[in-house]
């Protein structure tokens, strides 16, 4: 992981950074890759993004641009030192070496910045160390704080005292939970540390918690926090970073959104907390309910809806009017899908989310306990299930339906996969072949509207009187949606002129 050489590490900067930092040191100043990128390609991986920074001030560096005619933005705002730099395409911050004042005022942007004059100043107020790394154009690495060190750790530590950093941003709290899910590093900071928190022996376990400022959340804006969150939902390790988040009491936190010129408390996810230690029957889970929803995000596609729907699908669990015993006297929640179903679209309202999005959510929360039982069940069982969900209303095509069932089988698997049926190859594997079938149903018989036959309009004007048209869309998607007419052009066409030839017989009877 850090066995690169400087000439190792210099061939890894791309030509757009190179060609940038180049011009800026043949200028006189001094010019280093930092932050995340540097982080990233010591790991091997690809940078999302490049920044640099400089003792170069806005107005030299944007002269420079002038004379390379290279094309900027300037200006960015409470962005203090900063110019963007386009080349080929890509964005590049070049920013003054600075430094910071906090107050409490604000949770997030600081108070006062000016400019420092060295790379250790400008380093020291990074969030974590493996964030605070420099690299010149020579591929001399710079790590004042451990950050290399920490890489080879694994270890996610903020730079200094974390009471500080955090009393200083407060976005930085959900910053350590997100690096915590896309890095899968252990969370640690100088000073004690807490109680352990979580089931000994599972994947989400923490030995120990170290203490968060977390009331500074309150000053935080509604989009960042929602930002900060996404990103950690979509991670490759989001369970460990949710982990994080329980633990630090993040969750039970509020942010804040403004209106009509004052600002109004947004809880956070407040109603996770119950989940925590919430014990589960042990025939059919391996852990409590916190941390199985945790597994069956892990679990599946890093695809937002679908990982909000694993987030949010079993918090109606344990709640006074859900929880009951079963015969055998072991934790039961009969119902719990349809209050987490209420419970997630009042929360995605909270956070503004898109009501198309809000609903799509809503209905994968609701429906994710109707595949189990239909392992025993046969074709017909699911064709009722997908007419009932096509004439429901929720949906306005059968691309809306075929998406649904599609993530709804990933939801499905990933919850299954949660629980003691991942031991058991070939019910997954029934599982599996059952979405497959639901899916292929929905995509290849099951329309919603007219507008998903394989018939137009113009062609049944041939056969047909306009004033017959609804109707006659009516009957066909009826007689596909229940499997007695397939969705085929020819077949459809045939079966309008069967159905109006006896329409008019009968009728010609009747005039008789």
């Amino acid at each position: 992981m850090l066995t690169y050489t400087a000439a190792e590490l210099a061939q890894l900067l791309p030509e757009h950074t190179k060609e940038i930092m180049l011009a800026l040191t043949r200028a006189g100043f001094e010019a280093y890759l930092v932050g995340g990128a540097v982080r990233d390609l010591l790991l091997g991986q690809r940078p999302g993004d490049y920044d640099i920074t400089t003792n170069a001030r806005p107005e030299q560096v944007l002269q420079l641009c002038v004379q390379k005619n290279w094309r900027t933005v300037d200006k960015l705002g409470h962005n203090f030192g900063c110019t963007l730099i386009i080349l080929d395409g890509t964005a590049i911050e070049v920013t003054t070496f600075r430094g910071e004042r906090y107050d409490l005022i604000d949770a997030h942007r600081p108070a006062a910045t000016w400019y420092c004059d060295n790379l250790q100043e400008d380093l020291a107020r990074r969030d974590f160390t493996v964030n605070a790394l420099a690299l010149d154009i020579n591929g001399k690495l710079y790590d004042y704080f451990g950050g290399c060190e920490d890489l080879q750790k694994r270890i996610l530590r903020p730079v200094g005292k974390a009471q500080l950093r955090y009393e200083e941003d407060a976005l930085r709290m959900l910053r350590a939970c997100r690096f915590v899910g896309q890095l899968g590093f252990d969370y640690v900071q100088d000073g004690e540390a807490g109680a352990a928190c979580g089931m000994k022996g599972t994947p989400y376990f923490l030995p120990q918690v170290y203490p968060f400022p977390v009331k500074r959340c309150a000053g935080l804006s509604l989009e960042r926090m929602r930002t900060e969150i996404e990103k950690l939902l979509v991670s490759k390790y989001a369970g460990k970073g949710l982990m994080l988040m329980m633990a630090t009491g993040l969750l039970e936190q509020s942010c804040r959104v403004r209106k009509n010129g004052s600002f109004i408390k947004i809880p956070i996810l407040p109603e996770a907390k119950h989940l925590l230690g919430l014990p589960q029957n042990p025939r059919f889970h391996l852990y409590d309910t916190w941390e199985h929803t945790l597994l069956a995000i892990d679990n599946s596609p890093r695809e937002l809806a679908i990982r909000w729907s694993l987030l949010l699908h079993d918090l109606g669990k344990g709640l006074p009017q859900i929880r009951k015993p079963n015969k055998e006297g072991q934790p039961s929640d009969p119902g719990h899908e349809a209050e987490s179903a209420k419970m997630a679209r009042e929360i995605l309202r909270r956070f503004h989310y898109p009501e198309s999005f809000t609903n799509l959510v809503v209905w994968l929360v609701a429906q994710h306990m109707r595949f189990a039982p239909m392992l025993l069940t046969g074709e017909k069982t699911l064709r009722r299930w997908l007419y009932h969900e096509a004439k429901s209303g929720t949906f306005r095509s059968q691309e809306q339906l075929v998406t649904a069932f599609s993530k709804l089988t990933e939801v499905f698997l990933a919850d299954m996969g949660a629980t003691h049926a991942r031991e058991n190859p070939r019910l997954m594997a029934d599982g599996r072949l059952l979405g497959r079938q639901v899916v292929e149903m929905a995509q290849s018989s099951m329309p919603v509207t007219g507008k998903d036959l394989n018939i137009n309009g113009h062609e049944l004007l041939t056969i047909i009187p306009a004033g017959e048209i609804k109707n006659t869309y009516k009957y066909l998607l009826e007689r596909v949606q229940q499997g007695s007419l397939p969705n085929e052009h020819d077949v459809l066409l045939q079966a309008i002129q069967k159905h109006y030839a006896r329409k008019h017989k009968r009728q010609n009877t009747d005039e008789k």
